[in-house]
């Protein structure tokens, strides 16, 4: 975590990072044409604005941003099957960034992550990409987590 604080990033699953490198460029899903990392929403107010939603970490400490951060944490896409990329960008994309709370008053019924979001409007070119940080996880078949989900899934309703 400590490699996010003050920083803004976008996180995707390692294998659409490929893809990302491949086209140069980070882009925004308005039609939902590209494989979603975090579910796909028809009310999401960055996406339906034509950004890539970011995580914008820069206040990460102040207490309103505390608030909120255990209501999309960056590491939700990350399992045993499906590693993250985490791309963290240079200050230069800050000047760019639409923050969350114009969303108060152009809609509000729309999905936001309060002073955590924002959002980039269009694609992102990978020049201002600072570095990238990939992460797997691997699960020990013996640890008492796996034993207790094996479990789970032998349970049968009545």
């Amino acid at each position: 975590m400590s490699h996010l604080e003050g920083n803004v990033f976008h996180v995707t699953k390692q294998d659409n990072w490929v893809k990302i490198e491949s086209s140069g460029e980070i882009k925004p899903n308005i039609n939902d044409d590209l494989e979603t990392s975090f579910g796909s929403s028809s009310n999401s107010y960055f996406k339906n604005k034509g950004c890539v939603s970011v995580f914008d970490y820069r206040k990460i400490h102040e207490d309103k941003h505390k608030e909120f951060i255990g209501k999309c944490r960056p590491t939700i896409p990350l399992s045993e099957e499906s590693g993250i990329a985490i791309i963290i960008f240079k200050p230069d994309i800050y000047p760019k960034l639409l923050l969350w709370d114009n969303w108060k008053t152009e809609d509000g019924r729309q999905m936001v992550v309060p002073y955590l979001e924002a959002g980039h409007p269009g694609p992102i070119p990978l020049v201002l990409v600072e570095k990238a940080i990939l992460v797997t996880v691997t699960e020990d078949p013996n640890s008492l987590a796996v034993i207790m989900r094996r479990g789970l899934s032998n349970v049968k309703e009545g």
